[in-house]
């Protein structure tokens, strides 16, 4: 599959904004052509390495003060028409069955995994479906079966527990949506040390995210946790 949305996006973007693909999770850092002017509420084309998808222009969202780091998540490249929205839907209900039949079959196989998300856009006919396994699995056969079943081609794709709580999405300790699913581009190396630096309890309860490893926000202040620790007391 060829990657349609490089670091750097085409001259004819005039600026960065953020689009919302589902509901359920904050939007993500998009280019913006010239010619368009999102308003909120409305939902618009974005061009993604998936494909043509739909997105929202929320009302209330972080601001995009800068660009950030690695990919975008798309181009918005124009208004989506009523035919767009219609067809749109239809591919919802496609790929909620492609979740439900690989939850069902893998269960009934005893295959150890968690259906994770599905993407069905506008311009492919494919359903990428993400799924979530501690292991490395052959699920070829799962592809297969449930390429019959929604009558279209299937790929999946196996993410770690980082990239699943990314992807599905959720509130962290602090009450915030997570930052990897909102504003980290990347994941970064977190240790133990982190926390130590920080003296914070080292309950993993605590200290662990949705994704049951540790939280990434302990290196937002770990340098500053490590001069402390090496700053000389007074006598």
């Amino acid at each position: 599959m060829t990657d349609s949305v490089s670091e750097n996006p085409p001259s004819s973007v005039r600026g960065l904004c953020r689009v919302a693909f589902t509901n359920d999770l904050p939007g993500r850092i998009c280019a913006l052509v010239e010619g368009v002017a999102p308003n909120p509420g409305e939902w618009y084309v974005v061009q993604t390495p998936e494909g043509e998808r739909l997105g929202r222009y929320q009302l209330f969202e972080l601001p995009v003060l800068r660009r950030p780091q690695g990919r975008l998540a798309g181009t918005v490249i124009r208004p989506a028409t009523a035919e767009e929205m219609t067809v749109a839907e239809n591919l919802s209900t496609l790929e909620k069955l492609a979740l439900a039949t690989l939850r069902d079959l893998a269960d009934a196989r005893g295959i150890p995994l968690k259906p994770v998300a599905a993407v069905a856009p506008l311009d492919r006919d494919v359903v990428y479906v993400s799924f979530a396994a501690e292991e490395r699995l052959d699920v070829r056969n799962l592809a297969r079966d449930v390429s019959r079943r929604v009558q279209r081609r299937v790929e999946f794709r196996q993410l770690g527990v980082r990239d699943q709580a990314k992807v599905s999405g959720g509130w962290a300790a602090c009450g915030r949506s997570l930052c990897c699913s909102t504003f980290a581009p990347r994941f970064n190396s977190i240790s133990i040390r982190m926390a130590k630096a920080q003296n914070l309890p080292l309950n993993p309860s605590r200290i662990s995210g949705m994704c049951s490893r540790l939280m990434c926000c302990l290196a937002y202040e770990a340098p500053v946790g490590s001069q402390r620790r090496r700053a000389p007391t007074s006598s």
